[in-house]
């Protein structure tokens, strides 16, 4: 397995002090949104998607992104236990509410790998912030495919970085990210020294 020089994605954001351009953010949720495509094409689920089964790398002109923890995939068909093994900021409230973990589950996650639903602030793409609450949708049904998902995040891709025409995916991430570096800061939820962002078995909601 390759080494990644940049830890987890944890790990990465703390290096970084949350000062990310846009570019980046997309270019990581493509990479894992393209991981989890390739594990439910296989009709497994992860189950347990978080921050720190990320791994990063920063190269050159863009940032390569694993998915570890493949032991912990689950087959789709396969019977689960009323238990619930997690990182409980991750977990998407369906699972918290007893259902077995889905493939919209692991969308869910995909989304809050950058922050616990974090408050939404002035100056996000429009665009991402559509799709962002499309993941957290309560409704799993609602949720996008992996699929999906991937397409919407490389449709991004090309926009920001391969094509020269201004379209408007790339005019409100431009104006997204002049306006996040003239307030020299990006939203980046730090993680609390009492936090445990560990798995661990939880409990049901009632």
């Amino acid at each position: 397995m390759k080494y990644y020089e940049n830890g987890d994605l944890h790990s990465y954001l703390d290096e970084t002090q949350g000062v990310l351009c846009w570019r980046d953010i997309v270019d990581m949720l493509w990479g894992i949104s393209g991981g989890i495509e390739e594990i439910h094409r296989n009709d497994l689920i992860h189950g347990n998607l978080h921050g720190g089964n990320v791994l990063i790398e920063n190269e050159s002109d863009s940032i390569d992104t694993c998915i570890t923890d493949i032991g912990l995939h689950n087959s789709i068909d396969k019977k689960t236990s009323n238990q619930i093994y997690g990182v409980l900021p991750y977990v998407a409230p369906d699972i918290l509410k007893g259902n077995p973990p889905t493939k919209a589950s692991d969308i869910y996650t995909t989304e809050i790998c950058f922050g616990l639903r974090p408050k939404i602030i002035n100056g996000t793409p429009e665009v991402y912030v559509q799709l962002m609450t499309q993941c957290w949708h309560s409704d799993p049904l609602k949720r996008p495919t992996a699929s999906k998902l991937n397409i919407i995040l490389e449709d991004w891709i090309n926009a920001i970085c391969d094509n020269p025409i201004p379209t408007k995916i790339s005019d409100q991430f431009d104006i997204a990210e002049e306006k996040k570096f003239l307030d020299f800061k990006f939203h980046n939820q730090k993680i609390h020294s009492q936090a445990f962002y560990t798995s661990t078995l939880l409990h049901l909601l009632n």
